[in-house]
C-alpha cells in the first residue's frame, strides 16, 4: 500500500486532499478464501477466510471429510459506489501485476 497517496475530494466546491495515514500498525492477515454478498440495495460484504489444507493420508475416498471449515478473517462493508471503485482499482492492479510478471518472466 502506498502511504500518504494523495486524492482529492470536492466539499462545497473546494477540493480538499484526502490522506492516507500510515498502515503500519494494521494486522496483516492470510486470505486464501473470498465470499462477496449484498444486503439488500445499500451495501456489499466482502468476507476474507482462511482454510488450512487438511493433512490426510487417507486410502480410500470413504476416510476424506464431507466438509472443511474456513475461518473467516475480516469482513468488510461498502456502498455499491465503493465497489464499483474497488473492482476498477483491483483490475487496474492485477493488469498491472500480470504485465510486470510476463515481463519478469521474459527477461
Amino acid at each position: 500500500m502506498e502511504e500518504n497517496k494523495p486524492t482529492k475530494a470536492k466539499r462545497e466546491g473546494k477540493v480538499v486532499r484526502l490522506v492516507w495515514d500510515s498502515a503500519n500498525e494494521l494486522p496483516t492477515l492470510y486470505a486464501n478464501h473470498l465470499l462477496v454478498t449484498h444486503g439488500g440495495e445499500s451495501e456489499f460484504y466482502i468476507f476474507f477466510g482462511h482454510l488450512t489444507p487438511p493433512t490426510i493420508v487417507a486410502e480410500s475416498a470413504d476416510e476424506i471429510p464431507d466438509e472443511f471449515s474456513i475461518r473467516p478473517i475480516a469482513k468488510i462493508v461498502v456502498t455499491p459506489d465503493n465497489m464499483k471503485k474497488f473492482i476498477e482499482v483491483m483490475t487496474n492492479n492485477l493488469e498491472r501485476f500480470e504485465q510486470r510478471k510476463d515481463n519478469e518472466d521474459a527477461g
